[in-house]
């Protein structure tokens, strides 16, 4: 076990593991450690500040929900458009619960619009549902202003999906 996930244990509360755990039912208890989110983004932060998360990030999958939810919360906070792109693509395909996908709002998206919006309608082909999650909640927070097009409606009421977390955000 690394310093990280050593770290994640020490700091673990049963009583918010058997919480979470009945909030996010497609995830296998035995891997929810129990860490409360506001300890997960002062661990972000600090291996953001050491540059650690580099080696973290680049070590998929995770065996944790919580690593899972740390690897998110780091790169929302990553600044540099090019280098969180490239992260998130690589961690999307390990995203398997709409907790860790919801979190996943990258900060640096928001000042990129016109290169996410390419990126977003691949995301919306996706055959992995979390991927498809992503793309439409990429979609709501940065495209319902004064960059709404409302073919971006039409698009997502094109989703066909079996998939219950994505027909939850598509009917947000």
């Amino acid at each position: 076990m690394d310093k990280i996930t050593r770290n994640l244990f020490e700091i673990k509360d049963e009583k918010y593991k058997s919480f979470q755990s009945k909030l996010i039912p497609t995830v296998d208890k035995s891997t929810v450690i129990g860490v409360r989110v506001p300890h997960l983004r002062k661990i972000a932060k600090e291996l953001l500040k050491s540059g650690e998360y580099r080696d973290f990030i680049s070590k998929l999958p995770h065996r944790y929900y919580e690593e899972n939810l740390l690897h998110s919360l780091i790169l929302c906070e990553i600044a540099d458009f090019e280098e969180c792109l490239h992260h998130t693509e690589a961690f999307l395909p390990f995203v398997d619960n709409w907790a860790v996908c919801d979190s996943l709002r990258p900060k640096c998206f928001k000042n990129h619009k016109s290169e996410l919006l390419e990126h977003i309608k691949g995301y919306l082909h996706s055959s992995h549902s979390y991927t498809v999650r992503f793309g439409i909640e990429m979609q709501m927070v940065h495209f319902l202003d004064e960059n709404f097009n409302p073919d971006f409606l039409k698009t997502v009421s094109e989703i066909k999906s079996d998939d219950y977390y994505v027909n939850m955000m598509i009917s947000w």
